[in-house]
């Protein structure tokens, strides 16, 4: 087997790519953050989505930068952890300018409430890293990392937009960024489900490595979920919250469809889809409001 650089590089298709680099996630948030301004009307600077963007970015980056430097089997590693590996010094480079980029255009563009209440989200990021780095188990005992991820990055997307409304305290007790912290752990969850065998050797603080029984039974979890939101969907019809809750009940729907053929995936594609699944829905309803 080779394990050139180039080799390996070559062998990545190009669908995935968007994974590797570290684009999916930002966006996925840009696209949820356009959603969440075109369902109630906000008009939100271009100049934001660029900072949400770059924000997003660089914390997956550090994110992939730890992952790297704490991997234990590049064998059994995902595709994107190796390409950081292989890339480590050129991506901490590249992070680290762009880190300072996306100071510059935060602090020249980004509403001071905005940046005021951003740090406080970023004491949740700091946690994250810091349990990440030394910890084990869930976040805060009885929370697993993956829903505290897909909560603060529902609430970090969304941030902006309440700001423009100035209606920033509601953005923690909004029933659409709710819906959509939903989705995002259920993501997050269904990511470390899908890469369980990778994290037993690089990752051993995933909720399937901690509670295996849950890997079991996620396609049941997931439909579970995805039928509850369905409800709430349903009897917010009438509501000016329904098409952001929709989209999200879709998206868990289509993360339970792909759970019940996760064997009959490659683990590469099926990847893919998890973001897919969050993405397609938000898509749908931003060009049925055009």
């Amino acid at each position: 087997m080779l394990n050139t650089k180039q080799t390996e590089n070559k062998s990545v298709p190009f669908w995935l790519w968007p994974n590797v680099l570290g684009l999916d996630a930002p966006i996925v948030a840009v696209v949820w953050q356009y959603l969440f301004a075109a369902v109630f009307g906000i008009k939100i600077p271009a100049s934001n989505y660029l900072a949400l963007f770059l924000v997003v970015w660089v914390i997956y980056s550090v994110d992939r930068l730890l992952d790297a430097k704490m991997l234990n089997s590049k064998i059994n590693s995902t595709t994107r952890h190796n390409y950081y590996h292989q890339n480590y010094r050129v991506l901490y480079f590249v992070t680290a300018i762009i880190s300072i980029f996306t100071a510059v255009i935060c602090l020249t563009s980004i509403p001071f409430a905005v940046l005021k209440f951003g740090l406080m989200i970023s004491c949740f990021v700091i946690v994250y890293f810091i349990h990440r780095k030394w910890g084990r188990g869930g976040m805060i005992v009885f929370l697993p990392k993956e829903i505290f991820v897909g909560l603060v990055f529902a609430i970090g997307t969304t941030l902006i937009g309440y700001t423009w409304t100035r209606e920033i305290p509601d953005v923690f007790l909004s029933i659409p960024v709710i819906g959509f912290g939903v989705l995002c752990s259920m993501n997050c969850l269904a990511i470390s489900v899908w890469e369980k065998d990778s994290d037993a050797f690089n990752h051993n603080s995933a909720l399937p490595q901690l509670l295996p029984q849950f890997a079991s039974h996620f396609s049941l979890i997931s439909l579970i979920v995805f039928l509850i939101l369905s409800f709430v969907t349903y009897t917010l019809f009438r509501s000016e919250d329904f098409l952001v809750l929709l989209a999200a009940s879709l998206g868990c729907g289509l993360i339970s469809l792909i759970s019940f053929f996760e064997k009959r995936v490659s683990n590469q594609l099926i990847r893919v889809l998890a973001d897919v699944a969050v993405l397609a829905p938000a898509l749908l309803i931003i060009i049925f409001l055009k």
